[in-house]
């Protein structure tokens, strides 16, 4: 899902390029992560509560960036902010 038209609005304020589709299917930047990093199928995951999960797409993060709400690796709903979600465990929160 691309941004939207708000969303643009507010990266366009700030300087801020969208992410190309190409650049959105790319698993999002590990390299703050608080979590070790296993790579499964060639993809980044992070161990969350005892299960594996799937690091998230570029796009997803772009997102959650630019939303009130972001999501943790089990699907919980938090604010971006809150420690479990995908924003703050990969540092960039």
């Amino acid at each position: 899902m691309a941004l939207l038209p708000e969303q643009l609005e507010i990266a366009s304020v700030l300087n801020y390029v969208p992410v190309t589709e190409e650049e959105g299917e790319e698993p999002a930047d590990t390299s703050l992560c608080n979590k070790k990093i296993k790579l499964v199928d060639g993809w980044p995951h992070i161990t969350f509560k005892g299960e594996l999960y799937r690091v998230p797409t570029l796009e997803e993060v772009e997102e959650w960036v630019f939303d009130s709400v972001c999501f943790t690796p089990d699907e919980d709903e938090v604010e971006p902010d809150h420690p479990h979600s995908w924003l703050s465990i990969l540092g960039l929160i």
